[in-house]
Order: C-alpha cells, then structure tokens, then sequence
C-alpha cells in the first residue's frame, strides 16, 4: 500500500513538473516569437517589383545562379527582391535579431528551451549550420 502511494505520489510531482516545463516553454517561445516580429524576413516584398525586374532575356542567367548556389550550399536560394542569395545572406539580418532576442530572453539553448519551428537549428546562432555557413558569407555579396 505504501509502494503503490509512493508511486502516485512520484507520478504527481513528474506530472506537475512536466507541466511546469511545458508551460514554460511555451511561453518563452511566445516572447520569442513577439521578439522576432521585427525581423527582415517578416516584411513582405514587393512582388509586382519582383516579376517585373526579371526579363525572359535574363532567365538563363537566374537559372545558372541558381544552381550554382544550390550545388554549393545544398539549399535553394531566396529571391531578395532583386537578385537569387543563398538563405544565409537573405537569413543573416533575422538571425542578428533572433540572437538578440535569445540575449534579451536570457535563452541559452534555444533548440532546448523553444518549441516548433523556433528550436530548428537554423534559428540558432550557435548552431553548426549558422557556424560553418558564416565563414563562407563573404563570397556570396549580391550582385550590384
């Protein structure tokens, strides 16, 4: 009788404490979320700019940066509104402000401590793919 009380006393404070983390986190990645609303990625481009400026002359151009980037990155580039930029180059202001926001949040490992898309790799600044993607920004400056 006293193991089986012990065990639900046990699975009560498990329950609790889970309970405790789960919110927790959910309103830090709340926080987060509200943090990141200022990020470059989050204003919309201008689309009629953006087809305009693209002629059927300059297609193959795009098409050939676009590999080019993909084949050295292993991920497809982003349209800035003006010329095709690996996701780094489009992502690095976002990820300033995203390393700011865990700053201002004191979040220390945000693949931990977030949920959903915010504990990807690619929101954390320490990461390996932000650490190693880094070294390589300066030979991808967009065209002027």
């Amino acid at each position: 009788m006293a193991a089986a009380f012990l065990a639900l006393v046990l699975a009560l404070v498990g329950v609790f404490l889970g309970q405790r983390a789960w919110s927790h986190q959910t309103t830090l990645t709340k926080n987060f979320e509200v943090c990141m609303e200022a990020a470059p990625f989050k204003h919309a481009l201008n689309t009629a700019k953006t087809e305009a400026s693209v002629t059927p002359e300059e297609l193959p151009k795009h098409f050939e940066k676009f590999d080019q980037i993909f084949r050295e990155t292993g991920l497809p580039p982003i349209w800035n509104g003006e010329t095709l930029v690996p996701w780094t180059i489009y992502h690095k202001e976002s990820i300033l402000v995203a390393k700011q926001c865990h700053e201002s949040l004191e979040i220390k490992q945000p693949q931990k401590e977030l949920r959903g898309t915010y504990s990807k790799p690619v929101w954390d600044p320490n990461s390996e793919i932000w650490q190693k993607e880094l070294n390589n920004l300066a030979q991808y400056q967009p065209d002027d």
